[in-house]
């Protein structure tokens, strides 16, 4: 069933506006998908779709099933759409986010701690990389970017309803008890540091990534029990932090491969 919405003064209308803001994504515990292959995937992947709207005049070849599905003007719609060339759909998804004292450390090998990426198409270079190469868990420090930012969910496609993804307001006590657990703490540096190329990575692995600028802050390398390094042949001091991310991510996966561990 499609419900008709013809003025900018209806509740929902207002209440997507408030999803356009980091604030309002939290206290509703809701993001906006946007564009045909963001909210298909949402619902092929069984995310928890609150509605859909469309833009009149729009046809997709989307089976919306018993979602509840509003048709809005064009005016209307263009005041709700976060990008400029709007493909005339989005979709309200709702959400929770997992602390990291819940990730069940038994059930996982490779697990990927974020301190403090700022940038979202970093975050969502981050996210697909660590889908695609294999990553069992993310872990955000609190000083992350919103992962339900409009530009991290187009980025990272369908992989944000693909990998586990935790919050952490303690990092001292998180790392430590995955060491504990038998999880190496591996920490990313430009300098002083053994080449990611000769690790063994038999075992679990807990992969440090600093903030773009500033690296990893010294309170959480000091918690890590492995300083690794990117070796690079150009003049360039460091890469990118998705960048660098998905390199360790493939050299952990291919020593996996070659062990036959996958």
């Amino acid at each position: 069933m499609t419900i008709r919405i013809e003025s900018s003064s209806n509740p929902l209308c207002k209440h997507v506006k408030k999803l356009h803001s980091r604030s309002g994504r939290t206290k509703s515990g809701q993001y906006i998908a946007e564009g045909v292959r963001a909210v298909g995937d949402a619902i092929a992947n069984g995310a928890d779709v609150e509605c859909v709207l469309v833009c009149e005049g729009s046809d997709f070849s989307l089976d919306f099933g018993s979602l509840r599905v509003y048709e809005l003007k064009a005016c209307l719609f263009d005041e709700l759409k976060l990008t400029v060339n709007s493909q005339g759909i989005l979709a309200i998804i709702n959400y929770s986010l997992l602390s990291a004292s819940e990730l069940e450390s038994d059930s996982v090998q490779t697990v990927v701690y974020l301190d403090s990426v700022t940038d979202p198409g970093n975050m969502g270079t981050i996210i697909r990389s660590c889908d695609a190469l294999g990553a069992d868990a993310i872990i955000l420090s609190k000083g992350c970017v919103d992962i339900f930012n409009p530009k991290v969910v187009r980025s990272t496609m369908a992989s944000l309803l693909s990998v586990p993804i935790y919050t952490d307001d303690d990092p001292e006590a998180t790392l430590s008890t995955l060491a504990s657990g038998g999880f190496c703490i591996a920490g990313t540096f430009p300098k002083d540091a053994e080449p990611c190329f000769e690790r063994d990575y038999s075992g679990k692995t807990v992969l440090v990534m600093g903030n773009e600028a500033n690296g990893i802050r010294p309170e959480i390398a000091a918690l890590c029990t492995q300083r690794l390094t990117i070796p690079m042949l150009g003049r360039a001091e460091s890469l990118n932090v998705a960048t660098a991310l998905t390199v360790m991510l493939y050299e952990i996966m291919r020593s996996k491969i070659i062990r036959g561990d996958t």
